[in-house]
């Protein structure tokens, strides 16, 4: 066997071995691996980011500054907004919105706040949200409506206040940060998974109605990823949970789930 034909057989051995190393590390979808980020996508275009100020949403507004997008930071702390806002790798290309979504005329009104900032946006990334720690025989209904005005009502309103201005301009992408439980329900999470089957339908029958007209819409649906979230979960009374889920601490870390989502949402273009 000659010299040549053995390097080339070594060769096919390592690209094989390497192929099964990254199937075997995969934690993503795996007809994605052999895509490759379309940076290009998000540069110098207005990204609108809810929920900004801390966890997922807190680093899609730094990786995504990484990229070149120009920023809407919204959340309801301000002062949290402007550290974000700081830490960005462009902040003079990010605008601070402050609002509390749980409030839908505070919702309406960002949505016409919004266009003063940059005249118009090309992505809405509908990310706030709260999660509950309770069975549905002790919810309270004060506490389920809580949580359907922020997890679902105020992506609706969002979404319905930028969607004219997108059609208008001849682009536009629609993201939800939404869950697992959007797709099946689980223990002490019924009303979360109400808004989450919920957002998913209407996600789906919006996507059908933007068909062909160069509006985009993705519903991202991660599983455990390590933020505040079950600290921050409702208890049927509407108090907060205020500890750390165990399962929650063996998530993603946002930084990963972010890449992914970012390298997801380019193949839109």
């Amino acid at each position: 066997m000659s010299s040549w034909l053995v390097i080339l057989l070594v060769l096919a051995l390592l690209y094989l071995l390497y192929k099964l190393v990254v199937f075997v590390r995969a934690d993503a979808d795996l007809t994605l691996l052999s895509r490759t980020l379309d940076t290009r996508y998000f540069d110098n275009k207005v990204v609108w980011v809810t929920g900004a100020s801390s966890g997922i949403g807190e680093e899609l507004c730094y990786q995504l500054s990484r990229l070149g997008a120009r920023l809407i930071l919204s959340a309801r702390s301000e002062d949290k907004l402007k550290v974000v806002r700081k830490g960005l790798a462009k902040p003079n290309q990010a605008k601070i919105l402050p609002v509390d979504l749980s409030d839908p005329s505070a919702t309406r009104e960002a949505t016409e706040k919004e266009k003063a900032l940059f005249g118009g946006i090309d992505i809405l990334i509908n990310n706030a949200g709260v999660s509950t720690r309770s069975s549905f025989i002790d919810m309270q209904e004060p506490t389920h409506r809580r949580l359907m005005e922020l997890d679902l009502f105020a992506p609706w309103i969002l979404t319905h206040g930028v969607l004219s201005g997108m059609l208008s301009s001849g682009f536009g992408h629609i993201v939800v940060t939404n869950s697992v439980l959007g797709k099946f329900g689980s223990s002490g999470k019924s009303s979360l998974a109400t808004a989450k089957f919920g957002v998913v339908g209407m996600m789906d029958s919006i996507r059908y109605e933007m068909s062909g007209r160069n509006v985009h819409v993705t519903v991202v649906c991660p599983g455990l990823v390590r933020t505040g979230i079950s600290r921050n979960a409702l208890l049927s009374d509407g108090s907060l949970n205020n500890k750390t889920d165990q399962h929650i601490e063996a998530g993603m870390k946002p930084q990963r789930l972010i890449g992914c989502s970012i390298f997801f949402l380019s193949l839109r273009s």
